[in-house]
């Protein structure tokens, strides 16, 4: 096949390359939560180890040098009564002979530079990566057949026997199917079951480059990433270009684009929860603030469908985008070429997202849930 990728911005400018940068193999959400079976979990666990091995195999067969390091990944606790989000999580790794290990405050704070934390569960198998430049590397080594085309903005796909995609420019491309991954914007080329996918705003700030001696108060830390036992809490990582990550503040978005007045609004929050893991280095500036959406759904499944004749769609449905992407994005390839198999044939029954309210209630519901959250996640911020 002929294959034209198309992205309205450069690779890994938007999404793909603004995340956290976690690639993680366990389930993130817990087996309590009654939206997912324990076969469900085991699944996930199953498709993310399948879309990180080709990752890797891509990788490693074209000696990519980027920043991808299995680092694993921390998650921790500040309070006792978010420990059960832990346990409940080591019960199913228990169940799947998953690797992991606890970490109490004093061993936690060792191995991140921060007393914030009084117990953390660790599993290794989670891989840390600079997100940009990750997917721009993995964009230089697509095969032969595939061209991209960088800042070509698509407005508008037409089905039928020969669907047609019209670009921005006037031009038009005439193909044999068409795969749309692009999120939120799922809904401005009339997908039905776009209507079910709702989106928050989060925010993100990089410190400057710190110091050797601003190091050494980290504990002469290695590169980590941790995320809260309590969903709603804080994701902060120190980088290898030594450089601390905090992200946190969460905003139901009514639009897909972001005022600078509301990115302003949070760095207030973004500094509080940096100041509170890291007192010693309140000085430490921010040298970049940025925020982005995230696509949600009321039950956290993707949208994988078949909107119509020669035409297919996808997006993730949670904040665990990278590896729950390539999953996405993997299948809705197979499914279109016709490529058979026992993962495709879950993704097909299982990756459908739920019915939301209509507006107004929607925004109402979906606010009134993050200030609830917001609340019972605040030690954890």
């Amino acid at each position: 096949a002929s294959i034209a990728l198309i992205d309205a911005f450069p690779i890994g400018y938007f999404s793909s390359g603004r995340n956290a940068g976690f690639i993680i193999d366990v389930p993130h959400s817990i087996v309590g939560d009654p939206k997912f079976t324990l076969d469900d979990q085991k699944w996930r666990f199953r498709l993310n180890k399948f879309v990180i091995e080709r990752m890797k195999k891509i990788k490693e067969e074209h000696n990519l040098e980027c920043d991808w390091h299995q680092d694993g990944m921390h998650q921790a606790a500040r309070i006792k009564s978010n420990l059960s989000y832990l346990e409940q999580l080591a019960e199913f790794l228990d169940v799947m002979e998953a690797p992991y290990q606890w970490f109490d405050g004093a061993e936690t704070s060792q191995r991140l530079g921060t007393d914030f934390y009084i117990k953390s569960l660790y599993t290794p198998g989670t891989i840390l990566i600079n997100p940009s430049e990750t997917v721009r590397g993995l964009a230089t080594v697509l095969p032969e057949n595939v061209s991209v085309f960088e800042n070509t903005p698509v407005i508008e796909v037409v089905e039928g026997d020969v669907p047609r995609v019209i670009l921005a420019c006037g031009s038009e491309i005439k193909c044999k199917k068409v795969i749309l991954t692009v999120s939120g914007f799922l809904k401005n080329f009339g997908v039905p079951l776009s209507d079910r996918i709702a989106g928050i705003h989060s925010f993100g700030a990089f410190t400057r480059e710190l110091s050797d001696d601003e190091i050494k108060t980290l504990n002469g830390a290695s590169p980590w990433g941790v995320t809260a036992a309590h969903p709603g809490g804080a994701t902060l990582r120190y980088t290898r270009t030594r450089r601390l990550y905090v992200r946190t503040d969460i905003t139901f978005a009514t639009r897909i684009n972001i005022d600078n007045s509301r990115l302003y609004k949070s760095v207030y929050k973004l500094r509080r929860a940096f100041n509170n893991r890291f007192p010693q280095l309140k000085d430490v500036n921010f040298e970049y603030v940025y925020g982005g959406y995230i696509p949600i759904t009321g039950n956290t499944q993707p949208l994988f469908d078949n909107p119509s004749k020669n035409i297919y769609a996808g997006a993730v449905g949670d904040g665990t985008g990278v590896t729950r992407a390539a999953t996405v994005g993997t299948f809705l390839a197979d499914w279109a070429t016709g490529v058979d198999s026992e993962e495709l044939r879950y993704v097909k029954k299982t990756f459908r997202p739920n019915w939301l309210p209509p507006e107004p209630f929607r925004t109402v519901g979906a606010t009134a849930r993050l200030i609830y959250e917001d609340m019972h996640a605040r030690s954890e911020i």
